[in-house]
């Protein structure tokens, strides 16, 4: 699908929306606004996490993935794999990616906008809900991955 003037307008309207849900939030931030982008950071409860948001004006979608500060180790991967799906399978919105390969895991949200109009209410949810979740599993996924948690404390962890 080729992007249209209209595209383009309601991700400009939706990136000023987003920065403007920062600044009310008094965050810190940087703006590469020829990409659409803002990367930030918050502190959460042991960990700094790294935040990136994006708007796609092309496919109507706003992101933002939070990307853990390590890598699964490729001899944990497979026990991982199935801790993810554990973790996905327990939450309504969001997800968490993880790609075998390279051991990369973040937490990612999209909210398609076709059309639409995002209020600031829904960008700072999005915002906060990334934070709770890396905050939440980051460091039961460490453990799992360190060998001092099992897959069914994990499991019990998601689910309760």
């Amino acid at each position: 699908m080729a992007m249209d003037k209209s595209m383009e307008m309601e991700g400009k309207a939706l990136y000023k929306t987003l920065c403007s849900t920062l600044d009310k939030m008094q965050w810190k931030y940087n703006k590469e606004e020829d990409e659409l982008v803002i990367r930030t950071m918050a502190v959460g409860d042991d960990l700094s996490m790294r935040l990136l948001m994006k708007i796609d004006a092309e496919r109507q979608v706003m992101y933002l993935k939070s990307p853990m500060p390590f890598s699964i180790r490729e001899e944990v991967r497979d026990l991982l794999g199935k801790a993810v799906l554990i973790a996905n399978y327990s939450m309504l919105t969001g997800s968490f990616e993880y790609d075998y390969n390279d051991g990369y895991l973040a937490f990612k949200m999209v909210v398609p906008y076709m059309q639409s109009i995002i209020s600031e209410q829904v960008c700072k949810y999005m915002i906060l809900l990334s934070c709770n979740m890396t905050d939440k599993f980051n460091d039961k996924f460490q453990a799992l991955a360190e060998g001092r948690m099992s897959l069914a404390e994990f499991e019990k962890f998601a689910n309760s």
